[in-house]
């Protein structure tokens, strides 16, 4: 009885979530002698370029490239869905089975026609599915967060569309004392507006520092990289425009005029300039050509580029080869399983999990439905082969089950 007192006693206790919102645990520099400040989510944006851009858009354009697909299982105790479907491949339906441990008694099935995919066909009258998945993307490797706002069917009480915001713009707000770890959305527009957690679905990068509303992006975390190549660039800018180094100087033996000074700089120039290297001057008096060549000290400053493009690289995990036209077919074939497996796998897992956990409930509350995406992950094809081969011989598979799992239709007896 005392026990169940006590259980009765922490039930009743109000769930409150931790504090959340509070400052980061960092001093708010990006550097150890702390003279640059953190940067804001408007200035992480402002230096996605270079590198960076290309890291991001890569990242982006590929887990665009692979959308989320629908599903749906059907437990032995409950009905056939309503929806249309289609069969699995034997294999897709085994690796699903094998990574969620809940279904593996149930019968999955592939959606194709649902009010939801009708709505990511053409998510609002600017954005299409690609739009939204690839900006969805980019706000993450920039900012490390991702709100999408929602508007609602009035009779239907489902989405009618789903607008990116852009990421910077948008705050998480908790009021003082709340139970809630989100009360509403703070939107930085051409007015300020609030929306509540039931409009907004926030995708979010991992951050130990606050777990609950922000997210730390591979941007953020190599800042400093990315500064040091804009500020690289920047100086080099200067330095062509401001720089009053001639390439040659002629010093006349006698003095002359300003006339005759300009005619003599007009001459050379007209024999020399655009292509003329190499052509023979005759000069009307003596004079003395002195060649100024600029400094090659930039060399130690490239291979802190170089360097500092890797570190770039090795944050957004995009392998050098993908940022390099300077390898081979084996180089390129072995960077694209490396970038697959450690960089969009777990990108699109988060991108699916986040959708089963606050996009679903909205058109599916039994839980039912989900999303998975295929893992893109290139396969060993020797190893498939001689897989499929060892099924066939032993028995574990039949022809016409290998023919369906290539989508080709069965052999007739």
């Amino acid at each position: 009885m005392q026990k169940l007192l006590h259980r009765l006693a922490r039930w009743l206790v109000r769930k409150t979530a931790p504090g959340v919102g509070q400052p980061p645990l960092d001093d708010g520099f990006v550097d150890l002698f702390h003279p640059h400040r953190a940067p804001l989510p408007a200035e992480l944006f402002a230096e996605l370029k270079s590198t960076a851009f290309a890291c991001a858009s890569i990242n982006a354009s590929v887990c665009a490239a692979l959308p989320p697909r629908l599903f749906v299982s059907t437990a032995p105790h409950q009905a056939l869905p309503r929806c249309a479907t289609r069969s699995l491949e034997p294999s897709v339906l085994h690796t699903m089975r094998a990574n969620k441990s809940s279904m593996a008694r149930s019968d999955i099935a592939e959606v194709v026609d649902h009010p939801l995919l009708t709505l990511f066909r053409q998510v609002n009258p600017v954005h299409n599915s690609f739009d939204l998945w690839e900006l969805t993307q980019l706000s993450l490797e920039t900012v490390g967060s991702a709100y999408w706002l929602l508007d609602f069917d009035p009779a239907l009480g489902t989405p009618s569309a789903i607008w990116p915001l852009p990421a910077h713009r948008v705050t998480p707000k908790r009021e003082p004392n709340s139970a809630r770890v989100v009360d509403y959305y703070e939107y930085q527009g051409q007015t300020l507006e609030r929306f509540g957690p039931s409009r907004i679905v926030q995708f979010r990068c991992s951050d130990p520092r606050d777990p609950y509303t922000s997210g730390l992006s591979p941007l953020r975390a190599c800042f400093e990289q990315v500064a040091l190549a804009s500020d690289f660039v920047a100086m080099k800018r200067n330095i062509y425009d401001n720089t009053g180094m001639p390439s040659v100087i002629l010093t006349p033996s006698e003095s002359i005029g300003s006339n005759e000074r300009d005619r003599l700089e007009k001459t050379w120039q007209q024999k020399f300039a655009r292509g003329g290297q190499g052509r023979a001057l005759v000069a009307e008096s003596a004079l003395s050509v002195t060649l100024l060549s600029r400094s090659m000290g930039d060399l130690a400053a490239l291979a802190d580029m170089r360097a500092t493009k890797e570190d770039i690289a090795n944050a957004f995990h995009v392998p050098l080869p993908m940022l390099s036209g300077d390898t081979n077919l084996a180089n390129m074939q072995a960077a694209d399983h490396l970038h697959k497996s450690l960089a969009i796998l777990p990108r699109i897992r988060r991108r699916d999990e986040k959708l089963n956990e606050q996009f679903i409930p909205l058109y599916d509350p039994t839980g039912r439905l989900f999303f998975h995406t295929s893992d893109p992950t290139p396969a060993n094809q020797q190893l498939l082969l001689q897989q499929e081969q060892s099924d066939l011989r032993w028995g574990v598979r039949t022809v016409n089950e290998v023919r369906a799992s290539r989508g080709l239709p069965p052999r007739g007896n």
